[in-house]
């Protein structure tokens, strides 16, 4: 998906026909559509659902009660959330939150309406496969494809919850959106939609025009002209960035780095998320009854941010840790067979006493370079704690934030399988 690739990553793929020919038809359960020019009955973003109204701030998870009772957390936030079973447009638990639906206690809300305006995939190729695959069997309600030259309608908008633009190069090359289009989805948001941007995806800037468009009413943008390919994009990729700039952000919950290749910064006077090297990120903000999500780059969506870390290149840490782990396995029996062997001059080992032994030195100095390894593996380790990239849990902690405060919330698991 990103501009000027190195060879390692220019694989042939799987393009967004992968996902598009699962989300085109946008069905649901009901035999409603998502995504086209038909309004799903019950669905839409909403200003607020059950009992309750959107909260204010980026802080705080989203729940509002009506009557605070006995059935909350110390946050006040509903003890059975996610305990309800259909995606039905009602709150069966009582709790204040419509379709609060979670059946394989994912963190992913089964009702959840997801549109993908764009592509995920980019002219070069890049694999997305493993987002789309984990995205697809998360949720019964299959995501929502928007072509970049379908016209933006609001009967297209209407019964989606959350919207995320792709790659726009082929609006681009259609000579953008036209102001009637953009209003459409700033009324969107405005009543209670989700929204969240990526950039980039080719060596083109312009490709972003029609992006930057879209966000524009909304006082948000990208710093994308004469920056080429774009910033950050130094090695292979992706590069590591671990500028949290507000770890207390809904969004970023559990999030200690994020992984970018070849980004562009995020202007506005949104909230600043997440800052590297001077260059702003990512921002948040609440607009009306929504909320916009502008992020730099797109290698969230890239299979070599997604792929488990066992079948990733080792690390020179790992690496070195493996390495002292066969070293201190060795010395371990190295230093056992030398007490097989017999003492030096024939001296008989008094009963619970030693004696010296030839393979001493040895066995020292082995357990020696053992050690001091294992020191060295220690502090690395720690080290690349910073480095851990937990690309599922920042989806779900982002999809979760721009969902209508009062619908379609469910707890977001200590550990998310990848």
């Amino acid at each position: 998906m990103r501009r000027a690739r190195s060879p390692l990553h220019l694989l042939t793929g799987l393009l967004f026909s992968a996902l598009a020919w699962h989300c085109a038809a946008g069905g649901t359960p009901d035999g409603s559509t998502v995504g086209q020019d038909a309004t799903p009955a019950g669905s839409g973003p909403k200003a607020s659902g059950g009992n309750g109204q959107p909260t204010a701030g980026t802080g705080d998870p989203g729940f509002i009660l009506g009557d605070p009772g006995d059935a909350v957390d110390s946050n006040g936030n509903p003890l059975n959330i996610g305990s309800e079973s259909l995606c039905d447009g009602n709150d069966e638990n009582g709790n204040g939150i419509i379709d609060d639906v979670d059946k394989g206690k994912d963190g992913l809300c089964d009702c959840l309406h997801i549109g993908f305006l764009g592509a995920l995939a980019s002219d070069a190729g890049n694999m997305t496969g493993a987002f789309e695959s984990w995205l697809n069997a998360r949720s019964d309600i299959p995501v929502a494809h928007i072509a970049a030259r379908d016209t933006l309608t609001a009967a297209r908008l209407a019964g989606l919850q959350v919207i995320v633009v792709g790659n726009m190069a082929e609006r681009a090359n259609a000579g953008g959106y036209s102001p009637a289009e953009v209003a459409v989805l700033t009324d969107w948001v405005n009543q209670g939609g989700g929204l969240m941007t990526l950039a980039g995806y080719s060596a083109r800037e312009n490709d972003i025009t029609p992006t930057v468009q879209l966000l524009a009413p909304f006082g948000l943008g990208y710093d994308y002209k004469g920056r080429g390919p774009g910033v950050l994009g130094t090695g292979a990729p992706p590069m590591i960035v671990h500028g949290i700039m507000d770890p207390t952000h809904p969004t970023l919950d559990g999030i200690k780095a994020l992984g970018v290749y070849n980004a562009y910064p995020v202007t506005g006077d949104g909230d600043v998320l997440v800052q590297d090297q001077g260059f702003v990120l990512a921002e948040a903000k609440t607009v009306g009854q929504g909320r916009v999500f502008a992020f730099s780059d797109e290698w969230i969506t890239q299979d070599l941010l997604w792929t488990g870390m066992a079948n990733r290149p080792l690390t020179p840490c790992q690496q070195g840790c493996n390495q002292c782990t066969n070293q201190c396995a060795n010395c371990d029996q190295q230093c056992r067979d030398c007490q097989k062997q017999p003492c030096q001059g024939g001296q008989v080992v008094p009963d619970g006493g030693t004696c010296a032994r030839g393979c001493d030195q040895g066995c020292t100095s082995c357990s020696t370079n053992c050690q001091s390894c294992q020191q060295t593996c220690q502090t690395c380790s720690a080290a690349a704690q910073d480095d851990k990239l937990d690309i599922p849990r920042f989806w779900l902690n982002t999809l979760r934030w721009l969902t209508p405060a009062n619908e379609c919330q469910v707890p977001i698991p200590p550990e998310v399988v990848f």
